[in-house]
């Protein structure tokens, strides 16, 4: 073998190494054809994965690891009682109401209703119904995710717990969504606008500030769903796009409760419609590959992809452009804000909720370029489908168990 041409080579990669405070398990120097230093710098898979778990926080909860996207004592401790105190929080509600107390009424019915009518306005009060049913998506949830969607993984012999996690906020996920999506589309049948969106703002305000019982029901409850997901978004496993994610959370709950506040709950009810759609198909392909399913999951997230598409970017911005084409010729100036009583139909008003709708349009392009790089892998490179978006745990991982204080080992 040669001798070393630069012997100084070796040192100077370990220096830099520590000025970088790059982990080194060794520091192999070999000579090439002319002689000259090289150097290989090797981490430990431990040491890799240092950098990219820094977020998470392994605990116990219902008996189960759960990988939480954040360190805050404050989650944890709510991550770890989350069915007790969703439960303790029902128990004394539905207890007082047994018991003929008037307040646990709040809570439990939906307020403001009309004299005249069977349809309800809005008001303060509608906050307790919100936060009643906070509390019984999480315990749904919990119970959902830790007791019964576990099971079918396990069934079909899947051993990772990571992928039995994973199934389970997906499967729960799905549930809600088509439970919930199927009741919305049932009342935008029975309603005035199904499929005409002229009549989303047709006769504005005086037929959009009393609502019928069912959709004020179900604008409420999705406030709380989506509430809800602050909270479960930092109690699951950090993706990629846990900004963007949080950002889609944020904006998606401002405009269910602007739209409902300013009465404009038609449009917003049949955008959630459109919203939710295509997200049946994406949890079903991540539920089939879960079990281990090679082929569904690349027809599944196809459909994804077309629906996708054709909702949340062709109905949403179609949508978006009404309000200037047809709000604005719907609802003349004398009933308008501040002209007529109960109007919200003002340019500064509308214009700043189109602008929360761009934000929301800007995350969807987002994820749809995202779409476009798994569709890459599938119909380019031959691969499986696979989320992008999703964490980069290993499922070495899946064996670590936590220790008295909650971090992992």
């Amino acid at each position: 073998m040669p001798p070393l041409e630069k012997p100084c080579a070796v040192e100077r990669a370990q220096s830099e190494c520590t000025a970088e405070r790059e982990p080194v398990d060794s520091v192999t120097v070999y000579s090439g054809k002319t002689g000259t230093a090289r150097l290989r710098v090797r981490r430990s898979s431990k040491q890799m994965r240092s950098k990219d778990t820094k977020h998470r926080h392994r605990v116990a909860v219902g008996g189960r690891n759960v990988v939480l996207s954040t360190r805050n004592p404050l989650i944890t401790w709510l991550a770890k009682n989350e069915l007790t105190l969703s439960f303790a929080a029902i128990f004394i509600v539905r207890t007082c109401s047994w018991l003929g107390f008037a307040w646990p009424q709040l809570f439990l019915t939906l307020q403001h209703s009309s004299p005249n009518s069977h349809r309800f306005t809005r008001g303060a009060c509608d906050v307790w119904f919100v936060i009643n049913w906070i509390f019984q998506i999480l315990a749904a949830r919990s119970i959902m995710l830790h007791n019964v969607l576990p099971l079918i993984p396990q069934y079909f012999g899947v051993k990772s717990s990571r992928s039995q996690r994973r199934f389970g906020e997906t499967g729960w996920f799905l549930c809600y969504i088509v439970l919930s999506w199927s009741i919305g589309f049932s009342i935008w049948r029975d309603s005035p606008y199904y499929m005409n969106t002229r009549h989303l703002y047709a006769n504005y305000p005086e037929d959009h500030v009393l609502m019928p019982y069912s959709l004020k029901w179900y604008y409420l409850v999705q406030t709380a769903f989506w509430i809800s997901n602050l909270y479960t978004i930092f109690v699951e496993e950090r993706r990629k796009d846990h900004m963007e994610m949080l950002t889609h959370h944020v904006v998606t709950i401002a405009l269910v409760v602007l739209s409902y506040t300013f009465h404009f709950t038609r449009f917003g009810h049949v955008f959630m419609l459109v919203m939710d759609f295509p997200d049946v198909f994406l949890s079903l392909a991540k539920l089939v590959r879960y079990l281990g399913n090679e082929m569904a999951p690349n027809i599944l997230f196809g459909l994804f992809t077309i629906s996708w598409v054709a909702t949340k970017h062709y109905l949403c911005i179609k949508m978006m452009i009404s309000i200037w084409t047809e709000g604005i010729f719907e609802v003349p100036m004398e009933k308008r804000f501040p002209h007529c009583p109960d109007s919200f139909a003002s340019y500064p008003i509308v214009g700043f909720m189109w602008a929360i709708l761009c934000v929301l349009q800007a995350v969807l392009i987002y994820w749809f370029v995202m779409i476009l790089k798994v569709l890459e892998k599938v119909l380019i490179k031959g691969e499986d489908a696979a989320d992008e978006r999703s964490d980069e745990e290993s499922d070495s991982e899946d064996e670590a168990k936590p220790n008295d204080t909650g971090r992992s080992n």
